[in-house]
């Protein structure tokens, strides 16, 4: 059995826990939330050990692994307390709100040899292994990426000190993808709106819309946009990709259309994506071998440092380089 215990109890952590009574023999040993009803109730279901303590969790339980699902602010050293105590270590996105942070996590993870992966779900879609096979010795003029649809109404999303704004904490997928696909970024320019939604909600400092392009260093020009004002049936998330003979449009675990070549041929989703990160990572501790985990901590980190980089160039007007 793979033991395995959460710090953090809400939402995200159900949509895992949901996941992982997919995945054979997976016990779970302990729930730990500030909230204390939260944690109660999962570990009620599982007839096991509750905590508002996370230093208290993991000096008591035993476990394989932990998973840690706070929203953004509330990352401070859970990680490093669990890389410490030799525990294999998923995270939810986004990882942390500063680069000084995000560093210190891996260095923990590195110290202490423990295998580690980050909630970037997407990358194990079976139309995005079609997406990458397609791309392979193709030369990609122009990427449009997209996550726009409605607000959501947790306290905490509308402050961007709190989220990180919606590029950090919501379209870092789309970034994510857009490094997968292509490679790393170096260079971000981004410019944003405001003025619609912060009337309407309660201390909402966000953005009401954004643009990032992104120079990637493998050549092609890419575009993301993102959106937090409307909602369906407007809403958009995915990629457009033009290639110099195929467009390939991606919508995120939904479809997706390739064009070109005198074929005109779509796939529907193939694969439950959050099944497929979770059993990855279980896999990979049974094993100790993680080079099947397609989002390890470090990785995921320069994903972060997009997004955080997007925020800057919108704070200061000006590009941000990366290394």
């Amino acid at each position: 059995m793979t033991r395995v215990g959460f710090i953090g109890s809400g939402g995200i952590a159900q949509f895992h826990v949901s996941n992982l009574k997919q995945v054979k023999d997976v016990q779970f040993v302990s729930f730990c939330d500030v909230d204390e009803q939260k944690a109660k109730k999962m570990a009620e279901e599982f007839k096991c050990p509750h905590y508002t303590n996370y230093k208290d969790m993991l000096n008591k339980e035993k476990m394989d692994a932990c998973y840690v699902c706070l929203p953004p602010f509330a990352h401070e050293d859970q990680e490093i307390a669990v890389c410490e105590k030799g525990i294999n270590i998923f995270v939810e996105k986004p990882t942390a709100l500063s680069m000084d942070k995000a560093k210190k996590v891996i260095a923990a993870i590195k110290k202490n040899k423990v295998l580690s992966a980050v909630g970037h779900q997407d990358r194990y879609e079976d139309n995005v292994d079609r997406i990458k096979g397609l791309l392979k010795n193709k030369k990609v003029g122009l990427v449009m990426g997209y996550f726009m649809g409605g607000f959501p109404m947790v306290y905490w999303w509308r402050e961007k000190k709190l989220s990180g704004g919606q590029a950090v904490e919501q379209t870092i997928h789309t970034f994510d993808l857009a490094r997968y696909l292509f490679g790393e970024v170096s260079e971000v320019y981004a410019a944003g709106s405001k003025g619609i939604m912060a009337p309407k909600v309660e201390k909402c400092d966000i953005e009401d819309a954004s643009a990032v392009t992104l120079k990637m260093k493998s050549g092609p020009v890419v575009t993301i946009f993102s959106a937090d004002f409307f909602d369906y049936p407007a809403s958009k998330v995915g990629l457009d990709i033009y290639t110099e003979d195929l467009y390939i449009e991606y919508k995120e675990r939904n479809s997706l259309r390739i064009v070109g070549q005198g074929r005109d041929e779509s796939f529907p989703l193939g694969n439950n994506t959050g099944v497929a990160i979770d059993s990855t990572f279980i896999e990979a501790v049974r094993t100790r071998d993680g080079s099947k985990i397609r989002s390890p901590y470090e990785d995921a980190a320069k994903t972060l440092e997009v997004t955080l980089a997007a925020n800057r160039s919108m704070e200061t007007g000006k590009s941000v380089r990366l290394g």
